[in-house]
């Protein structure tokens, strides 16, 4: 009988040890998942779906967004700074939201700010505005069944409740691609288009769409297919060009680790234009990590719109995307820094008045920026958070000047129950 070979032994037994110390490394890191560790909930399973329930359910829901804002501008090659701020709300939402029964949900959130999903400009009234009010019909074992006016999820940035979004200010990118803030030339702070000039539609559109996401231990896959109008939050058809759009998204979710992408096409409308024009879009996020709970999170969005408009000068486009990184420093501070970049080509300009906004036949100045945001967030009880914000904006190619904005937020959030 052989006797065993030390030196194979010994190096067989470390290189088990080193596999086990690495599996542990990786596991501790995170990268590899527990089986009890759960993925992040698909945010139309939240905007759509309830528990099963017998009886009647209705729960008063909102959130309420005092802050300040400050814009400062310095044109190049002058000593001039010109500054404003304000006191306003971000965002003061109320809404109801609850089920009929096991098979039918229904959702209403409203939108009582003055923002631009609801400017007092351009013969829209900032008293109040619907967001979304629909109905989810649950069936189809498999598939949610959502009608009614909707958050679209295209970027989930753009469908990240505004409770638990890590920063105050959303990315050029989806301010002027997801919720269509179209406009030649962009104002302070990146937002493209005259300051409440209403082409706007918040991510917002009336249709139908099927969704839903299926869990199996720290994997998820979810899906959504829509059909919707094509004007967004105005409801209001257009003789010309008959706009609507086609909807696709897709996620998988393992631990930490997610990704997901969104592509739609069809024709839309801006709010109060009388024409049409065909879009094409698409989405990709990539994220590694919770933004709501883990000490430490990665996230990355890119978007991009191929846009065939009624003028005669052909394809507009328009691309951006961000990359952010978030740290808790201690568990209820968490520290914030994201990049980001937008830019456009051969878009048609855009004129505004009161009361109406317009294509204009001619190509509107190509726009770059890029932006850097500082964010800090203290995270108080019952879903309360402190913002500070810092954004610097420097535009590449044209004569608009490089500016910095500080925000500061407070986000209340707020549930009554109704019926039970």
């Amino acid at each position: 009988m052989k006797k065993p070979n030390k030196k194979r032994t010994w190096l067989a037994r470390a290189l088990g040890a080193g596999a086990m110390l690495t599996t542990s490394a990786v596991a501790c890191a995170g990268l590899l998942p527990s089986m009890n560790e759960k993925p992040m909930t698909a945010w139309a399973m939240v905007y759509g779906t309830e528990k099963p329930q017998q009886k009647p359910t209705a729960l008063l829901f909102g959130v309420v967004q005092p802050g300040y804002s400050y814009i400062q501008a310095s044109p190049p090659k002058s000593t001039t700074v010109t500054g404003n701020g304000a006191f306003k709300f971000f965002r003061l939402r109320p809404g109801i939201r609850g089920s009929l029964g096991p098979n039918i949900d229904y959702y209403f959130l409203a939108e009582f700010a003055n923002n631009a999903a609801n400017p007092d400009v351009g013969g829209i009234n900032a008293s109040a505005r619907v967001m979304d009010g629909n109905v989810t019909l649950n069936y189809i074992p498999g598939v949610h069944v959502q009608v009614g006016q909707m958050l679209v999820p295209f970027g989930e940035e753009g469908a990240t409740a505004a409770g638990v979004l890590p920063w105050i200010n959303y990315s050029p990118a989806t301010y002027n691609i997801d919720f269509n803030q179209v406009a030649p030339t962009p104002a302070p702070n990146g937002i493209a288009g005259p300051n409440g000039s209403g082409l706007f539609d918040a991510g917002r559109e009336m249709g139908v769409m099927a969704f839903n996401q299926f869990v199996h231990g720290p994997m998820a896959v979810d899906y959504a297919v829509g059909y919707f109008n094509g004007t967004g939050l105005s409801q209001t058809q257009s003789s010309m060009g008959h706009p609507d759009q086609a909807f696709v998204h897709g996620g998988v979710d393992f631990g930490r680790l997610g990704i997901a992408g969104s592509y739609e096409t069809g024709r839309q409308r801006f709010n109060y234009a009388s024409e049409s024009y065909h879009q094409n879009r698409y989405a990709i996020d990539v994220r590694y990590g919770n933004y709501i709970k883990d000490p430490l999170w990665l996230w990355y969005e890119y978007q991009h719109a191929n846009s065939g408009q009624p003028a005669a000068q052909g394809n507009g486009t328009a691309r951006g995307w961000f990359a952010a990184a978030g740290f808790h420093p201690v568990k209820k501070y968490m520290g914030v820094f994201r990049y980001s970049t937008f830019n456009t080509e051969n878009l048609d300009s855009v004129t505004y008045s009161p009361g109406s906004v317009e294509l204009a036949p001619a190509p509107a100045a190509a726009v770059s920026l890029d932006q850097e945001s500082l964010v800090g967030v203290y995270l108080a009880r019952k879903g309360v958070r402190y913002y500070v914000e810092f954004d610097h904006t420097t535009y590449n190619n044209s004569t608009l000047p490089a500016d910095n904005a500080v925000s500061v937020m407070l986000s209340v959030p707020f549930g009554v129950r109704l019926l039970h």
